[in-house]
């Protein structure tokens, strides 16, 4: 089996049943919106999920694939899960699936040292890709507790402002004339 024809001849449902496999993780009725709502504008998130995903594919069936186009591709779809209601796990669970659909839809053909080698292929690029996905989502949830940090402080200032407890000193610029 050449499995370069393959891919190249069932890349658009393979993409497909990848994008689905993500689309899954999300509440029935956000499954719905996302498969039904095709305008971008209306749909960003089901939007995103499909480009991403159409990159990562691209570098995941690689023989050796490019980190950097990886993490471009990773960057969008990983910051969108790291706001939602997802646990770190879930949120980058979905690189994994990739791993199962190749084994699903290659099983028959286990045999062949060829796509023994590229099975071996792709789920070394998953590991690296969970690494690259975990380091994306860590910076995502750093800057938002930092963002809820800095929130809290200025609440916190506002308040002790408005109970007279501190003032704020204006900022004052003498200029030219002070000297």
């Amino acid at each position: 089996m050449d499995i370069q024809k393959y891919l190249t001849d069932n890349r658009q449902k393979l993409v497909e049943k990848w994008i689905a496999s993500v689309v899954a993780t999300y509440p029935a009725d956000s499954v719905k919106f996302f498969k039904n709502t095709k305008d971008p504008f209306a749909n960003p998130v089901g939007s995103t999920i499909k480009r991403s995903m159409g990159l990562l594919f691209a570098q995941v069936i690689k023989e050796k694939m490019d980190p950097a186009a990886v993490n471009e591709a990773m960057d969008p779809i990983v910051r969108l899960r790291a706001v939602q209601e997802f646990t770190p796990s879930r949120a980058i669970s979905f690189i994994f699936t990739i791993k199962h659909l190749f084994r699903k839809e290659l099983g028959k053909q286990l045999p062949d040292k060829s796509i023994a080698r590229f099975l071996e292929d792709v789920e070394s690029n998953v590991d690296e890709m969970i690494l690259i996905a975990l380091d994306i989502y860590g910076k995502c949830r750093e800057k938002i507790y930092l963002l809820r940090i800095n929130q809290a402080k200025e609440s916190l200032k506002k308040l002790l402002i408005k109970k007279d407890l501190i003032c704020e000193i204006p900022d004052f610029d003498p200029g030219p004339q002070a000297l």
